[in-house]
């Protein structure tokens, strides 16, 4: 178990969130992984070279218009409001994070979204842990930096019917794509595993990124 990358989907925490969130609605359930697990570093090297292709590209965009019908079909406003619900269990191990990844699972499939829902998202983000170095896997819960912004930036640009994809390259400062900034964030030169889309973003999140920004045949694992 462990974080391969500081975005969204990016750990294995997320991913089994994700998951586990797909059986929220007893009965009905939703395939909420399959939108994200494309991100897992630690899938089979043949199931990672299948998702770049122009096949599972097509079957990808299939399964989010699928999954966006359900959560439109009015399942949408029920799997927000029990994932809620169940945050406030006294059992519930990171129950704000889950509302956290419940809103980018929906965002990510394009589905509607109240503003209130939007507006309670946004409000929520900043009482979650947000870890700016490397952390054991059993401490790393809540966001990393680079994957806060990435959320607030989806929250700020999010437009119901299209899906926001948070496996495209994000400037770890300021969160934004190439679908928001009109050109692709250009990846650290010396780590090449973080992403920026100006000098300006570059330095200022310098402090945070210096730790982590080690050149590839220096790594020894993959965990950040």
């Amino acid at each position: 178990m462990g974080r391969w990358g500081h975005r969204l989907f990016e750990g294995d925490r997320d991913i089994d969130i994700a998951g586990e969130l797909g059986d929220t609605i007893k009965g009905k359930p939703l395939e909420l992984s399959m939108m994200i697990h494309q991100t897992d570093m630690l899938a089979p090297q043949e199931a990672r070279l299948f998702y770049q292709t122009d096949e599972y590209k097509v079957i990808l965009e299939k399964h989010i218009a699928e999954v966006r019908s359900q959560l439109d079909s009015g399942l949408g406003n029920c799997f927000f409001e029990k994932v809620r619900a169940q945050a406030k269990k006294p059992n519930t191990s990171d129950g704000q994070y889950r509302i956290i990844i419940a809103g980018a699972l929906m965002m990510r499939a394009g589905a509607n979204i109240k503003p209130c829902y939007i507006q309670y998202l946004r409000g929520l983000v900043p009482k979650i842990n947000c870890n700016h170095g490397f952390a054991l896997p059993i401490m790393d819960q809540g966001f990393r930096e680079p994957g806060r912004v990435q959320f607030l930036n989806a929250l700020n640009n999010y437009v119901a019917g299209t899906p926001r994809d948070f496996q495209a390259p994000s400037c770890f400062r300021c969160g934004k794509s190439e679908v928001d900034l009109g050109f692709a964030p250009k990846k650290c030169s010396r780590c090449h595993g973080a992403w920026y889309c100006s000098q300006k973003c570059q330095k200022k999140q310098w402090a945070n990124h210096k730790p982590a920004c080690i050149p590839p045949e220096k790594k020894f694992s993959l965990n950040v």
